[in-house]
């Protein structure tokens, strides 16, 4: 039996699997890598799947992310701000789109029957030593921990509760003036796991107003660089954008 088969085979999966198929015709491909990945249109579903440890979780986690997106949830897929260099700004974005998700649904996950150290991807197991090394180049600004940190936050996982101390603790001990900004996003996550509504939008601009209360210049889109302004949201103050031609 192929993995996706038996994920499919999975009694726990087949209401989710039916509420998808109701609203989009769903597909599974083969992923050309190592990881699950699903995409949406106004058509159809699309799940990417790959060799795995748990492959029932695997879907469950992905067939969660598409019920998250019909449900109205809107993926950030670009940004500008005055608090991250913009080469930064991609994996930030990316963290906080994973991040944001998976906080989401991680309660739904475990309501399914799954295990909490089953809600990962198999290359989670490398955060360790990545956050090990962030963690010893002593950063010199907050938005450079800004991204492991919210890693570190993710739910369930394979981190030991000891091991995730340890994390935490150096990372709220890198500087004393960061320490209460690291603790409101930490709150931040937590509330909004467990808000009703699916629209990150107000969270996002707490998050940027956390990390950078005043002057803080940011937008966010949820399609591309020619949706702004109107296909995103300014985090504080408003501003236009001019594109100065090459040299």
């Amino acid at each position: 039996m192929s993995v996706i088969d038996k994920a499919r085979s999975d009694s726990r999966l087949a209401s989710l699997l039916k509420d998808i198929q109701q609203q989009r015709k769903l597909r599974f491909e083969k992923s050309n890598s190592s990881d699950w990945l699903s995409s949406l249109d106004d058509e159809r579903a699309v799940i990417e799947y790959a060799g795995c440890r748990h492959p029932s979780a695997a879907l469950a986690q992905e067939l969660l992310l598409l019920d998250l997106q019909l449900r109205g949830y809107r993926p950030i897929r670009l940004g500008i701000s005055s608090s991250f260099d913009q080469d930064a700004m991609p994996t930030f974005i990316n963290v906080l789109n994973h991040e944001l998700q998976r906080h989401k649904i991680y309660d739904r996950f475990i309501a399914l029957g799954f295990t909490p150290e089953q809600f990962y991807r198999d290359a989670d197991k490398d955060t360790s030593p990545y956050l090990n090394q962030v963690l010893m180049t002593e950063p010199d600004t907050i938005t450079r921990i800004i991204p492991p940190f919210m890693m570190l936050l993710a739910p369930g996982g394979t981190l030991s509760l000891n091991a995730f101390q340890d994390f935490y603790d150096r990372f709220l001990r890198i500087n004393p003036k960061w320490t209460k900004q690291l603790l409101t996003i930490e709150q931040l996550f937590k509330d909004w796991a467990v808000a009703e509504t699916v629209d990150q939008t107000e969270t996002v601009r707490k998050i940027m107003l956390t990390i950078e209360p005043k002057g803080n210049f940011s937008w966010f889109g949820f399609k591309d660089e020619h949706g702004f302004p109107d296909n995103g949201f300014f985090v504080d103050e408003a501003f236009s954008v001019r594109v100065l031609p090459n040299a």
